[in-house]
């Protein structure tokens, strides 16, 4: 049959509890998202009450090497794209001018006009460069932003970090000592001397009584060979 098995009644319960929790999460903003996703991948590391605490320090440091590695890809990616177009402008705006001057010795302006022309050139090249360098500079205040928030953003997750690991750590210790205290018990409990049997009163009453019976000797009982 072609049709999909039907599922269980939990586990078609758990799937609208995700497709719900899904909708909700189209509501929260990108940021608070992600930051609850980080988080989430925080405490998955420490899932496993067992697990040696360097092992999930190794994980982490990974992790956060992976994500800045990622941003300095980012961040040089848009520099190179930022450079490129900074030069791309400048080399159409200076053959702009070079086109003009080579018009205006066709047009055969008198001295005026051609000072005219070329305070004009000269005008525009210094409000091209001028906007520029304020572009680059609104570039470079803008880079440096981002880095400070991105640096700003893994310190508080390597924080958030070392607070569940000290955490982690902590209970790990508690475990391991209830377990050793719990060993402890054991073996004591294991290695106890055996308590003697209780005796009633009356059992011992008879056990005295006994005691009391003058010894002799004893009687045979079968006849002598001499018989």
């Amino acid at each position: 049959s072609n049709e999909a098995p039907e599922m269980p009644e939990q586990e078609l319960s758990l799937q609208k509890d995700r497709e719900y929790l899904d909708v909700l999460r189209k509501d929260i903003p990108a940021d608070v998202k992600k930051d609850n996703d980080d988080l989430a991948f925080i405490l998955k590391l420490f899932e496993d009450k067992k697990k040696k605490p360097n092992i999930i320090r190794r994980k982490f440091d990974e992790a956060i090497r992976r994500v800045r590695s990622k941003k300095t890809k980012e961040f040089k990616k848009q520099r190179k794209t930022f450079n490129k177009s900074e030069k791309k402008e400048k080399k159409e705006f200076l053959k702009s001018l070079k086109t003009a001057r080579n018009e205006s010795v066709d047009k055969k302006m008198d001295k005026d006009e051609l000072k005219e022309f070329y305070d004009e050139q000269k005008s525009q090249r210094k409000e091209f460069f001028a906007d520029q360098k304020d572009r680059r500079k609104d570039f470079e205040s803008e880079m440096k932003s981002r880095r400070k928030d991105f640096d700003s953003y893994i310190k508080d997750k390597r924080k958030q970090f070392d607070d569940l690991y000290r955490s982690f750590k902590k209970e790990q210790r508690e475990i391991k000592k209830q377990e050793k205290e719990a060993k402890r018990r054991q073996r004591q409990n294991g290695y106890r001397k055996p308590q003697k049997a209780q005796i009633s009163p009356q059992h011992q009453q008879y056990i005295e009584d006994f005691n009391k019976i003058p010894k002799k000797r004893g009687l045979p009982l079968q006849p002598s060979k001499e018989e």
